[in-house]
């Protein structure tokens, strides 16, 4: 139970120290001094599922082993047993600990105290730490569609050191019963109780902000808090807006990039810069004049370094077929800029070409662009936005159908950071391409593949990546399948070994049609 506990006197005089006597007025009579072992620093524990087993043994200089004139209570605190108000959880009365511990997932500060009811002396132990977690602490979110074309919503939970890894249903209750699952976009987490964590639910009919704290349920839904009018107050962009894309994303371990900045891209503006007195955006910067209303339609990923710090991202001009800039840092940006040329293998204006895809890395961007005149050229940009002015361009390959079998027909791509491979997807087949040597492998699954992705959430390495695949035919809860590989030189599938004694490969099932395969590793 829960419980406001008013520190006695002498309590507060002995939590500093992991073993504290007081001899009090007793002279040179002997005092029974208490030792306690068997302990260890740290435990862990899932909230409401795994026990807490701890046996210390307990030693009095007078009586020994004997103890049966303690008393003994276990503590778990959020915060020192200095502060005032203390607030903490009481776990058990025993010498032994064991007990389930439904409480909030965190770290806290465990302590036994130990009474010598016969002279009223205590101890305190205060050395260790309990880590709670629940079943969506850390995984991945698995944002689809269910038979009947309602979007769903699995958590792939992966314990850290409790548990192996399984697949819980449905925690998402979607009592607007949206359809067609597009994107799932979370930021990331942070330790800062000001930090703004947003996980966004994109839809056909448009983009939702999701409920995503765990420490009061695990089921969620839309999050009614969340204003459009107050977020994204211009008048220049059409209303409600439809959320495409939040940056920068989570970084590597899935921690939030950054607290302070932020920018959206929505199907017809950019909108970018601080949120630290909250996230209300001003005018969009996809204009080529700060006096100008008139937007050009930007593509739906922005190209910027997925570093730590973020001062310089791209736009691609979709109307006018161009990569531009920002007129200062993305945080204080109120307009675009055409940008210079200079050397390279490529333009930032394109002559008959447009733009497939892109996306980013921890140090390059790469835009896949194609012939708008011959459906059988591609092109691949590599690009250091490490300026907002002047990125660099860094690398170009160009590649025909012929070298990669069906590209003009792919529907989903991931760009290796490490080697020159891209990987695509048509239907059932994922093609592994080298654009250095044009070499191809091709993989058939059972079913059409509906998610494809570096897993760069979990690993700056940026070497793994993440098949997600759909079979109709399959049995209802195996229609739905996500894959995760290791990537190396060779074009070889390698798979990525899974649960904590990696003993079978990493291979999940679930019932819904896999669209987005987002990370979480966060206790709030």
């Amino acid at each position: 139970m829960n419980i406001k506990y008013i520190l006695l006197a002498t309590f507060g005089l002995y939590c500093l120290s992991s073993c504290i006597e007081d001899k009090g007025s007793y002279g040179n009579i002997p005092v029974n001094e208490v030792s306690v072992s068997g302990l260890e620093k740290t435990y862990s524990v899932m909230s409401g599922i795994t026990e807490l087993k701890i046996e210390p043994t307990v030693k009095g200089t007078i009586l020994g082993e004997d103890d049966s004139q303690y008393e003994y209570t276990w503590y778990a605190c959020k915060s020192s047993l200095t502060e005032t108000n203390h607030e903490h959880t009481i776990l058990g009365n025993e010498r032994n600990l064991n007990t389930v511990v439904d409480m909030a997932p965190g770290t806290y500060q465990l302590y036994l105290l130990v009474n010598d009811t016969s002279t009223g002396q205590e101890w305190i132990i205060s050395d260790m730490t309990l880590n709670v977690q629940t079943s969506l602490t850390t995984g991945f979110y698995l944002f689809g569609d269910k038979e009947d074309g309602t979007v769903g919503m699995d958590f792939l939970s992966m314990p850290a050191s409790e548990g192996d890894t399984t697949v819980i249903k449905d925690i998402f209750a979607n009592e607007m019963k949206l359809r067609g699952a597009q994107d799932l976009i979370y930021t990331g987490h942070s330790s800062s109780p000001l930090a703004i964590i947003n996980l966004w639910a994109i839809t056909e009919s448009g983009s939702y902000k999701l409920e995503n704290s765990i420490q009061t349920q695990n089921v969620f839904d839309i999050d009614q808090n969340y204003s459009e009018e107050y977020m994204l107050p211009s008048n220049m962009i059409e209303h409600p807006a439809k959320i495409l894309d939040q940056f920068p994303h989570q970084a590597a371990g899935g921690a939030a990039h950054s607290t302070s900045y932020r920018g959206y891209v929505t199907k017809d503006a950019v909108f970018s810069g601080a949120i630290i007195s909250g996230e209300a955006f001003k005018n969009p910067v996809n204009r080529y004049s700060a006096a100008s209303s008139t937007l050009y339609k930007p593509y739906k990923n922005l190209f910027y370094k997925n570093a730590t710090y973020i001062s310089a991202v791209m736009i691609y001009d979709l109307d006018n077929e161009q990569f531009v800039c920002l007129n200062s840092s993305f945080s204080f940006a109120t307009y675009s800029k055409v940008l210079t040329e200079g050397a390279g293998d490529f333009t930032w204006k394109q002559n008959k070409r447009t733009i497939v895809y892109g996306t980013n890395t921890t140090d390059y961007s790469y835009a896949i662009m194609k012939d708008t005149e011959n459906n059988t050229n591609y092109y691949l940009y590599v690009i250091y936005v490490g300026s907002y002015l002047r990125p660099t361009k860094m690398g170009y390959a160009a590649f025909t159908t012929a070298d990669a079998p069906e590209f003009n027909k792919a529907s989903q791509y991931a760009i290796s950071s490490e080697y020159p491979i891209i990987l695509y997807s048509v239907d059932n087949k994922l093609y592994k391409f080298n654009y250095e040597t044009k070499t191809y492998e091709v993989t058939e699954y059972d079913g059409e593949i509906t998610y494809l992705t570096f897993d760069d959430g979990r690993s700056a390495s940026e070497t793994r990546f993440i098949v997600c695949t759909y079979n109709p035919s399959a049995e209802p809860d195996l229609r739905g399948t996500m894959y995760e590989y290791h990537l190396g030189q060779t074009l070889t599938l390698d798979p990525v070994m899974t649960g904590r004694e990696l003993d079978k490969p990493f291979v999940y099932h679930t019932s819904l049609k896999i669209k987005k395969a987002e990370y979480r590793n966060s206790s709030r």
